[in-house]
């Protein structure tokens, strides 16, 4: 076995601690492609970043500390390491994992991460699990289905949680027991010391308890954390990766607002996790001590569980649907208003200021009609919880009373009954406040929900376009008289319609698939290449697109291998480097998201340099030129940015100045 098989091997034992099972042929397959295909191959990451999506692992370089590894281990990752001798991974089952495999294939699990590393630093990749789960391929899961997936990889905690629960409720007794003890020394006894003695121990129990809820607390404080990082990171992945057809024909901007409701998330599962389980837990296990008091006590709990059966199902059916149909119109009216702060001048208009009232009118009703349907079922689970409150008082007292009298139950039992009952109708009570948050969270996770079911795009296909042959673009079918090619140093004009030009550029850069006709790259069916893969081999220049940070970070975005003197180099070639250069920071400059300060046309010459920088061997401008003003087009015809001997470029523009300046030009016919 090559030392690529051995690295595949060890990976698959790895993320099995994590139950994530792995296609260990596919991803063999991908790494010797991307080795043998690879611009630089001798850097051992891009391996595993370009062949673990077919793999349907996610994948990204990091350079870390030995502690900072082991914390992502434990945080659910699983970490890669190439040493000279061995392959190294770190995983984490409950424990620390540090397994390693040398050149022959012998494996190890019994050394640490520090005997296996001696430098402080190290680089390695991240490799976090599979990937998000697509729910657009499963039409419409419930919000309950949602939530418990959400939830799943914090099951560990939340069962330390459990536990801890568990642990507090039985020790909730120690008051009303405690109480039933004292009640039945002072009915019999004036001594003092079977006091203190009951009071130590008394306070024993509730100091242990109070540590535990404070450990507890830490234990939630994590899992909120976790939830957070968890659905900005899932959501980090997903949007780069979102099916074109998705962000055309949608507001993707407005859906994002949703992804706020993650807090309500946290704070809900935080409150049941902290109150939510100590209140049934608590109830569950006063009811047992009631039913060894006495079988009436017994028959008494039993219509008490019927009482709060009926409080949460049959009152409370429908309350999950109103409160989502609510949660729809809270975030329709914010579009609308996100939508009159877009459009700034429209609504300055005539007539504009009473359409932007109008529109907000129509929501609010909408909003107030489905808050009122929600709060009727609400309130109804809300009185009933507290006729229940009273009647259950009502009745145990009555019903100890009695049989105290006639000799069934002690004094002190009927006082601890009634402790434990009053805080099992006191929770009842709060039922209102939980109920109301619970539907809260079937709410949110239905919004969050929207951006998981968000498509993303196939991770199939060819590794990477290979560099070995020429660069040539092959469209139309073999010997049709439609067919053209364009070759490495060329400049093409493309001439058709707007949705026929867009489209073609759309299926060169991946975005829409093909659905008739034929495209090929370097020799490859451009269906067999995988999307992200063919970004890398090919620019679009399109729409102004500005990032709110550096000139640097505009042009690199997140791209490690390009350097300070590939920049220049592009900047130089759009004719920015005099204009660069006279901000105080330089590419360092920090930019706005409207570009400034750069003007319009600045802007449009720094994302045809970022496109310049990225190396394509195709180049795509689809009248991103066409504003430039004559000198500048002039400019940039002059420059060497059009006329790369390695570099293609497909040109669609309306100006004759960037049609004269292509060597030739083809026409989009329909077949």
């Amino acid at each position: 076995m090559s030392s690529i098989d051995h690295a595949a091997k060890l990976l698959g034992i790895a993320l099995s601690d994590l139950a994530i099972h792995l296609d260990s042929r596919q991803l063999v397959s991908g790494l010797h492609q991307a080795v043998q295909q690879s611009s630089r191959p001798e850097v051992w990451q891009d391996w595993f970043v370009v062949a673990c999506p077919a793999a349907r692992l996610k994948c990204r370089p990091i350079t870390a500390r030995l502690d900072e590894i082991e914390e992502l281990a434990r945080a659910g990752g699983v970490i890669v390491i190439r040493q000279p001798e061995e392959w190294v991974t770190v995983s984490a089952d409950g424990v620390t994992q540090v397994r390693s495999i040398d050149a022959e294939g012998q494996l190890r699990s019994d050394r640490t991460l520090a005997e296996c590393i001696s430098e402080p630093r190290v680089e390695a990749v991240l490799i976090e699990g599979g990937f998000p789960r697509n729910y657009a391929d499963h039409p419409h899961p419930s919000p309950w289905q949602r939530l418990l997936h959400f939830l799943s990889p914090e099951w560990p905690d939340i069962f330390t949680v459990l536990i801890y629960s568990l642990i507090i409720a039985i020790l909730m007794l120690a008051t009303p027991l405690a109480v039933e003890s004292l009640v039945n020394t002072v009915a019999f006894g004036r001594l003092v010391q079977p006091i203190i003695v009951l009071s130590a121990i008394l306070f024993g129990f509730l100091a242990f308890s109070a540590a535990l809820r404070a450990l507890q607390t830490f234990v939630v404080e994590i899992v909120q954390r976790r939830l957070f990082a968890r659905m900005a990171s899932d959501l980090s992945w997903r949007l780069p990766r979102v099916d074109y057809s998705t962000v055309e024909s949608g507001n993707t901007q407005e859906l994002l607002n949703r992804f706020f409701d993650v807090v309500t998330v946290q704070k809900v599962v935080s409150q049941f996790l902290l109150d939510g389980i100590s209140i049934v837990l608590t109830t569950l296990i006063g009811m047992t001590v009631l039913a060894f008091y006495h079988p009436m006590l017994l028959a008494f709990d039993m219509v008490l569980i019927v009482a709060i059966g009926l409080i949460l199902f049959v009152l409370g059916y429908g309350a999950v649907g109103t409160s989502i149909r609510e949660s729809k119109f809270k975030y329709s009216t914010a579009a609308v208003l996100e939508e009159i702060a877009r459009c700034k001048l429209l609504f300055k208009g005539a007539g504009g200021p009473d359409y932007a009232l109008y529109r907000i009118d129509t929501q609010v009703a909408g909003y107030l009609d489905a808050r009122k349907r929600h709060f009727r079922i609400l309130l109804r689970q809300t009185l009933s919880a507290l006729m229940l409150q009273a009647l259950a008082s009502t009745v145990l007292l009555a019903l100890g009373g009695w049989l105290v009298i006639i000799g069934e139950l002690t004094l002190g039992q009927l006082v601890a009954a009634e402790l434990i009952v009053s805080v099992i109708v006191s929770s009842v009570a709060k039922f209102g406040k939980h109920l109301e948050s619970f539907y809260d969270l079937m709410a949110s996770i239905d919004k969050l929900g929207y951006l998981m079911d968000l498509p993303v795009e196939e991770s199939t296909g060819a590794v990477t376009i290979s560099t070995d042959r020429p660069f040539e673009l092959e469209v139309g079918t073999s010997g049709s008289p439609n067919q053209w090619k364009v070759s490495a140093g060329e400049c093409v004009c493309v001439r058709g319609s707007e949705t026929a030009t867009r489209e073609l550029f759309n299926q060169l850069y991946g975005l829409h698939s093909i659905q008739t006709g034929s495209v090929r790259v370097s020799g490859i069916d451009l269906r067999d290449i995988r999307s992200d893969l063919l970004r890398r081999e090919v620019s679009l220049v399109r729409d102004v697109e500005v990032l709110e940070g550096t000139i640097t970070e505009n042009i690199v975005i997140g791209r490690t291998d390009i350097s300070n003197d590939i920049i220049w180099g592009a900047i130089r070639a759009v004719g920015l480097e005099q204009r660069i250069n006279s901000l105080p920071l330089g590419i360092r400059a920090p930019l706005n998201i409207d570009g400034s300060p750069l003007t319009r046309t600045e802007v449009i010459r720094l994302i045809f340099a970022r496109a310049v920088a990225n190396r394509p061997r195709l180049l795509l401008i689809d009248s991103a030129l066409d504003s430039l003003s004559d000198v500048d087009i002039r400019e940039l015809i002059a420059s060497d940015a059009l006329h790369d001997p390695e570099l293609a470029v497909l040109l669609v523009t309306g100006r004759d100045q960037l049609r004269s300046a292509c060597d030739r030009e083809v026409t989009l016919t329909s077949e």
